[in-house]
């Protein structure tokens, strides 16, 4: 997924930044600033945590 998708997908699912933090491990000021444009780039491993959260949340819906 790109990061226009990855937005995109969170804004659909009604996820909100701390249940990503809680759900993944990612430190909540990198969910924060990703969502919210300030910064582009997402390590690895944060960027394959996130997606398989939101994957396994669309999957329940």
């Amino acid at each position: 997924m790109d990061n226009q998708e990855l937005r995109r997908m969170k804004e659909q699912l009604g996820l909100i930044n701390y249940k990503i933090n809680y759900k993944t491990g990612v430190h909540l000021g990198v969910i924060e600033d990703f969502f919210s444009g300030k910064t582009e780039e997402l390590a690895p491993k944060d960027r394959e945590r996130i997606e398989a959260l939101i994957q396994a949340e669309a999957k329940k819906r």
